[in-house]
């Protein structure tokens, strides 16, 4: 009890006590365990007959030998190692023994050896069971069982196995045989002998190979037909030629490595072995050739089979290894035109880049070659070339025609004569081949810097274009002028044997076939491990690097022409002296020759001559309109002459030549100012003709406009859609300048209160809207893009000191064209000329109606103080009230902002804060 008593008080989940033995065991130390019982082997009652079996006790079996008496004799003393126990002399050596003999009558090493299954193991009398599988029984056995049951199942006629084999792999390579033959008719291969079948095979099972077969050689003819089409069709394209000549390659590597594992195929098994890699790789290509049967472009069936090779981003790499390498050859005619357009490759002279329907097109193909308008076709370049790329070489050979139609002598438009050689676009897809070409084009970036410097040093390496003269002639060789030895020597020539170059690169698609074919699909290829991008990625890696080095390049040097040879920017300032009215003298002469009733007028009276000199249209104070073109030329004159020889633009144009200021009058409107400016009419619809009718409306100016023609190369900056905004915003400054004249000459002295508020409202109206169109809509953006410019004129310089290219400077034609559009839409956008602020702009010209209208009911001498003129400004400040409640419901919204921050962020914000006078028209 008191034993039970100590176990109820030991914790046995404490481990305190955990190596103590247990307490049921008396004598632990001498108790051997009960787990496994002591072996007790009995010697004498092993039956084994086996000659090491044990014959005693295992104590005495088990014992070491005693040394002493061993029966080799006792062991040598130690001490007589040390010396040499190795006699010298060699005894004779016996007569060496034929053992052949020996062996032949021993025969057999393993005749002896017994081989047992466990039942013969177990039971030596044990007989073996015959299969109760027909199949193994034989083919005899297994075409036996097939006749017997002839009526239940069709057994069909044995053929000749040595011959079917032959005639599947035949069929298997698309090709005739003794047993099956090609049908025109069904355009597939038939049997000749039906329901034929090899010995051992059932019907059903001689069928579903015959089928397989017969797919695999209906693929391999389809491909072959497809190869053989292509290669005879006189409309084929580049790029489906180069996909015929990979898959004609393709098909020359299976049946050349088809034909040489054909000596060692001895059974179907093997045969259908064999062909089991080259019909994966047949549908494959069978399927790539029908995803690019429509293709109708180059650049189109590059991008169907570059898409198709996205699809085995995860694939068969073997597969995704194919179709790389067919992309690089079907690929190659648009990356040579790509090559043609950038100028790392020479231009075909007979077929130019726009006229091939790729992704360059002109407006006017009548045009000059040095005036032609070239444009991006965004939808012809391949959809692996990425958008922003694609837009970096159309402007790259833009610039690139500007050099050869204007610079011929420069290194960039003479590729023929530069001793720089540019590296081709080619695709690369692993990391290492990506790295690789990247290397290539620095280096090439690197040789065109230095040529492109010693160029601009006067240490060119060109080679001059020597002309195609008669005197040449006698540079020609003694063989060439002896007739009878040139046409021997080439006889002979013509009949030599090729002579291949020892450096000619075998094909890379035939070296990929043969990798593909000869390695097991269950090893893992080296190419398997290969790091490499995603394949998305792989074009863009691969080109980018060469497009930009020359788009770098090309920038660097166009940009330096157009600002120092074709004076960029004295156009620029003349789209803002004219255009824009960035000009006072300009403005103050057109308003007087437009406006002023003071002056003479320019119209045409019977009995009355005119003299020519300060004439003016005198709009607003006359009823015939619209004037005559002689009125025009003589309102006109002067004014665009006047302005621009006086002005700070022309004489910053001088230079060391300096023109007199008091030259003659006459001289200077005889010279031609730059880009052709000068007046001109306006192209008008019926609608706007109508509107021009009237003088007192506010469309009667609209006919009026200032011709500009671009001289090329500059069309490339200031294009014809710039010209359109510039006309499009002087149209409406023209309209502004009128309404600033005509409130300004309104009488101040009027009897009625209306007309003396009408003409303050309108006056304060006017004057702000001008200011805050000169001011802000106008000025902010343009001083924007003229510190831009001159940024970009500034690192030049720097560049130019310091003897670098293309390293400071990266802008090229297209930034400055596209700083220039985006400067005149926010001016656009700013003077609510967009499509889209029509209806604000409606507003704002029904004020300047409202204010015309006022104005001829002054200048008729009609009753002020009436309910007309109440009336009017009754309605002047109402649209007044609308338009500034308009102006305030846009503040804050997208678009109208200048900036971020807490500084003037927006521009209409300043106007509604000019016009507001007090929150005057706050009120309803």
């Amino acid at each position: 009890m008191e034993d039970d008593d100590a176990l109820h008080h030991v914790n046995v989940f404490s481990s305190d006590r955990l190596w103590e033995p247990p307490s049921f065991f008396d004598e632990a130390d001498i108790q051997d365990s009960a787990l496994f019982a002591p072996l007790q082997l009995d010697i004498a009652s092993i039956k084994f007959e086996h000659p090491y079996a044990p014959k005693h006790d295992l104590e005495r079996e088990l014992r070491l030998p005693d040394l002493d008496t061993f029966e080799f004799g006792p062991l040598p003393d130690l001490a007589s190692l040390d010396e040499s126990s190795i006699s010298p002399q060699i005894p004779p050596l016996e007569p060496e023994e034929d053992v052949w003999p020996v062996a032949l009558e021993l025969g057999p090493v393993d005749k002896d050896v017994l081989f047992y299954t466990w039942e013969s193991f177990e039971k030596g009398e044990h007989v073996p069971s015959q299969t109760p599988y027909i199949t193994e029984q034989g083919p005899a056995a297994f075409d036996a069982t097939l006749a017997e049951d002839e009526g239940k199942i069709s057994t069909g006629r044995i053929l000749k196995g040595d011959v079917l084999l032959q005639s599947l792999w035949n069929l298997g390579l698309g090709r005739s045989s003794i047993f099956f033959q090609f049908s025109p008719k069904l355009k597939t291969f038939e049997p000749t002998i039906q329901h034929g079948r090899v010995s051992g095979l059932s019907l059903l099972a001689a069928q579903s190979l015959t089928t397989h077969f017969t797919h695999t050689g209906n693929t391999f003819l389809y491909l072959r037909s497809f190869a053989e089409r292509t290669f005879t069709s006189t409309t084929s394209i580049p790029a489906r030629v180069a996909l015929a000549t990979s898959v004609s390659s393709i098909l020359s590597s299976l049946e050349d490595t088809l034909g040489k594992q054909s000596v060692n195929i001895n059974s179907l098994i093997q045969l259908q072995h064999h062909f089991t890699r080259p019909r994966d790789i047949l549908f494959h290509v069978a399927r790539t050739v029908d995803a690019g049967k429509h293709a109708e472009t180059n650049e189109q069936l590059a991008s169907i089979l570059h898409h198709r090779l996205l699809e085995l981003e995860e694939g068969d790499e073997h597969l995704r290894r194919l179709s790389g390498q067919i992309l690089c050859q079907v690929a190659r005619p648009s990356l040579e035109l790509l090559s043609e357009w950038i100028g790392i490759r020479k231009e075909q002279e007979t077929s130019p880049v726009w006229q091939r329907e790729s992704f360059v097109a002109v407006e006017d193909a009548t045009a000059e070659p040095a005036s032609l308008e070239y444009t991006y076709r965004s939808e012809m370049m391949p959809r692996f070339i990425a958008p922003e790329d694609g837009n970096t070489v159309f402007e790259t050979g833009n610039s690139l025609r500007f050099l050869k139609s204007h610079h011929p002598q420069h290194p960039l438009a003479r590729l023929d004569g530069l001793a720089v050689q540019p590296p081709d676009l080619e695709w690369g897809f692993a990391w290492q081949d990506i790295e690789l070409l990247a290397d290539k084009a620095k280096a090439y970036e690197e040789r065109l810097r230095r040529t492109l410097l010693d160029f601009s040093d006067g240490r060119s390496n060109i080679v001059p274009i020597l002309p195609s003269t008669p005197e040449a002639t006698s540079d020609i060789p003694a063989e060439i002028q002896n007739l009878e030895r040139y046409f021997e020597n080439s006889i002979q020539c013509m009949d030599a044997l090729p002579n291949w170059s020892s450096q000619a690169l075998p094909d890379e698609l035939a070296l990929l076939m043969e990798d593909m074919l000869n390695t097991r699909r269950d090893v893992n290829h080296t190419a398997s491990n290969t790091f490499a991008p995603p394949l998305s990625l792989a074009a863009t890696l691969s080109f980018r690097p060469l497009i930009t080095a020359q788009a770098k390049l090309v920038n660097a040097a166009t940009v330096r022409l157009f600002f120092r040879s074709h004076q960029l920017r004295l156009h620029l300032s003349l789209q803002r002296q004219y255009h824009l009215l960035g000009d006072g003298v300009f403005s103050s002469l057109l308003a007087t020759a437009l406006f002023d009733p003071d002056r003479e007028s320019a119209e045409r009276h019977k009995g009355k001559m005119r003299s020519g000199v300060h004439m003016g249209l005198q709009l607003g104070a006359r009823i015939a309109w619209p004037p005559a073109s002689s009125e025009l030329r003589l309102a006109l004159r002067g004014v665009l002459s006047e302005s621009y020889y006086a002005s700070a633009l022309h004489q910053s144009t001088l230079g060391a030549r300096k023109l007199s200021s008091a030259a003659p009058l006459n001289y200077r409107d005889s010279d031609e100012l730059p880009g052709q400016l000068n007046f001109a009419i306006r192209n008008l619809t019926e609608a706007e003709q109508e509107k021009v009718m009237d003088p007192d409306a506010l469309h009667a100016l609209d006919f009026l406009r200032l011709q500009y023609v671009a001289p090329t190369p500059l069309n490339l900056v200031i294009t014809s859609t710039a010209l359109d905004k510039y006309d499009y915003i002087f149209k409406f400054l023209l309209r502004l300048l009128r309404m600033l004249f005509v409130v300004s000459h309104l009488p101040r002295d009027n009897a009625d209160t209306a007309s003396r508020q009408f003409r303050s409202e309108a006056y304060h109206f006017v004057i702000t809207l001008t200011n805050y169109v000169f001011q802000t809509g106008i000025a902010e953006p343009w001083n924007a893009f003229e510190s831009f410019v001159a940024a970009v004129e500034l690192r030049l310089n720097e560049e130019d000191a310091a003897g670098e290219l293309g390293v400071r400077v990266t802008e090229g034609v297209a930034s400055l064209r596209d700083a220039h559009e985006q400067c005149l839409d926010s001016i656009l956008f700013a003077l609510l000329l967009r499509k889209r602020q029509r209806k604000i702009m409606a507003l704002v010209e029904d004020i300047f109606d409202h204010i015309l209208l006022f104005a001829k009911t002054h200048n008729s001498g009609a009753q002020q103080g009436g309910e007309s003129v109440r009336g009017l400004y009754a309605k002047l400040k109402g649209k007044i009230r609308v338009f500034l409640s308009v102006c305030r419901g846009l503040t804050g919204k997208q678009d109208y902002g200048k900036g971020r921050g807490t500084a003037e962020e927006n521009s209409l914000e300043r106007l509604v804060v000019a016009m507001e006078m007090n929150a005057y028209f706050a009120g309803s």
